[in-house]
């Protein structure tokens, strides 16, 4: 994902957000580029529009509609709806299913935490030792180092 604009028929790469490989990273790269992309010193007009998820009890009281409506309702009738955001994601599976790995083959045999983490992080995403945090953090896991 990448952020771009557009000077007399030309593009130009302002920023390079990341690269997403499942729904979960795509919605943090969005996030991450709508951060970037805020201005405080920006203006916006007030239309008196506040988007607010509805809130509503799981079961009402007989002949109040709930969370579940009366069938035959449209969904978009109950008002307009906040979109989802990602928190935070981590692929701690991943890095066990690696670690095992690691071990089974021996290789803990050097009792060396960093060298496990580097060999990991090599094996996910083939970087720079210096971002070699980054990428365990992405992970779900403290790098040792």
């Amino acid at each position: 994902m990448q952020i771009a604009e557009s000077v007399n028929g030309r593009r130009r790469i302002v920023a390079h957000v990341g690269s997403a490989h499942t729904e979960a990273e795509l919605g943090l790269l969005l996030e991450r580029a709508r951060e970037l992309l805020d201005d405080p010193g920006q203006g916006a007009l007030d239309l008196g529009l506040a988007p607010a998820a509805p809130r509503r009890p799981l079961i009402g009281r007989p002949g109040v509609p709930a969370l579940f409506g009366e069938p035959g309702t449209a969904v978009g009738e109950r008002g307009p709806v906040a979109p989802p955001r990602v928190v935070g994601t981590s692929s701690r599976v991943l890095y066990d299913a690696l670690a095992a790995v690691f071990t089974d083959l021996g290789f803990d045999a050097l009792d060396d935490g960093v060298f496990r983490d580097l060999v990991i992080a090599r094996i996910v995403e083939p970087t720079s030792i210096l971002d070699t945090a980054r990428v365990l953090t992405d992970l779900g896991v403290r790098p040792a180092s």
